[in-house]
Order: structure tokens, then sequence, then C-alpha cells
């Protein structure tokens, strides 16, 4: 599935926008005590305009990507192999970080600080409160990364997982990727995994076959391009 994007055309556009972030289910809650349900569906979440987001699909059966209203889930039957696509039912998700942005600002993210400092030094810069959570999103070339895409269980909660209920994993290097986040302090174990104060999924958008999922971890190469919101 190709991703096809309009990135940064509506960066600058208009006058400030507020932005709230809002919690659905949580990271410790779903992943460490098994309390998958549904907590908020498709159908809420695109309601108003301009949704993005990042979580993981009811009885964590995939991740979930949003970008500006468009959702991409990513699923795996196997851990072996995943499949992206755009859903065409109401489905729901476990856990979400949601916020709705329509206007946004553009910068060039620092290549030579790791990413999450890197992500705070611009939203500094750019007027924004780091105390507080805040979306945020990149159109970079990736120079490599890790990806996961869970599959019905958290594999630190559940180390004997056989190896048809583990996550499928990618390791990557050169890629065109649009990274959608959420920049959280404090929020380990609810909006964030404990150790980092952002949850960031990706979305490749370099081919045919573009894959998505859940960012372990990633570098960035000189040049790209990182939108927080407009304040």
């Amino acid at each position: 599935m190709r991703f096809y994007f309009v990135l940064g055309a509506f960066a600058l556009a208009g006058c400030s926008s507020s932005y709230t972030v809002t919690q659905h289910g949580g990271m410790r809650d779903a992943l460490r005590e098994g309390n998958t349900q549904a907590r908020i569906s498709f159908e809420e979440i695109t309601s108003k305009p301009h949704s993005f987001a990042v979580g993981a699909l009811t009885d964590l059966e995939g991740e979930i990507t949003i970008f500006d209203g468009l959702i991409v889930v990513a699923k795996t039957n196997d851990g072996v192999t995943a499949k992206s696509s755009t859903p065409s039912g109401d489905e729901t998700a476990t856990l979400l970080t949601l916020a709705y942005v329509k206007n946004w600002s553009e910068d060039t993210l620092p290549h030579n600080l790791p990413f999450e400092e890197a992500v705070e030094v611009v939203a500094k810069r750019n007027g924004i409160d780091t105390d507080e959570p805040f979306p945020f999103y990149v159109n970079a070339t990736t120079t490599n990364y890790e990806m996961h895409v869970i599959n019905g269980f958290c594999p630190v909660a559940s180390p004997d997982l056989p190896p048809e209920d583990q996550p499928w994993r990618l390791h990557g290097e050169e890629t065109e990727m649009l990274i959608v986040g959420f920049f959280a302090k404090n929020q380990e174990g609810v909006m964030t995994h404990h150790g980092s104060n952002i949850h960031i999924h990706g979305l490749d958008t370099s081919g045919a076959e573009g894959a998505s999922g859940h960012l372990d971890s990633v570098n960035i190469a000189p040049g790209s391009t990182i939108f927080v919101p407009l304040k």
C-alpha cells in the first residue's frame, strides 16, 4: 500500500490554533495489566477534522497511526509478515493518544542530537510548553530505524510467547518516512513507554508496499523537517 501525504500544505495557514491532547487507555494498563477493551471508536475519532494520533487496536490486534484524519492500521497474524491498510469498518482502539491540530509551524530537525532531545529543542524555540504533552510530525529521511507491530500480546509482559504471537519487527536503514508522535514528560506508563518521553509511529512513504508501525528507535538524516503546533 503506497501512502500519499501532502506534507506541510497547511503548516502555516490561518491564525494560531489551540489543541488538547487526550489519552484513551494507558500503556501500563493495556500492555502490562491486560486491559485491552475498546476505549474509543474510529467514528468518534474522525467526528472532528485534523485528528492526529498513535496507539493500538482493541485486544492489541495491531498499531494505529492517524495523520490529519487519515487512519492507517498495521496488523500481523504470525509475527513474520505485516500489512498496513486504511480500515473500511469502524474499528476501535484500546490505547490512543489523540489531538486535533489544524495549524502547524515548520522547522528543521537538528540531526546532531538524539531524536527525543531534538524534538524538545525545536518545540521550545517555537514557543511550545514542553512540560505539557504535544503532538508533532516529521517528514524524514531515516538513516536507520527499528519498528514493530504488536500481535495481541506485549512481549515484555509475556516473555514466553510462542512465535505466532510475537510482534512483527523491521530493522531498516535509509528510508523516506513520515513520523507521527507525541512528546510527553512524566507520562511513562500512560502515554509513553518507560524510559522515554516520546511515543512515535512511522509510515514508510518510499515505495508501493509502505510499512507502518510503532518506532522503537530512529535516527534521522540532516535536512529532515519537523512540524509542531503553531502557537
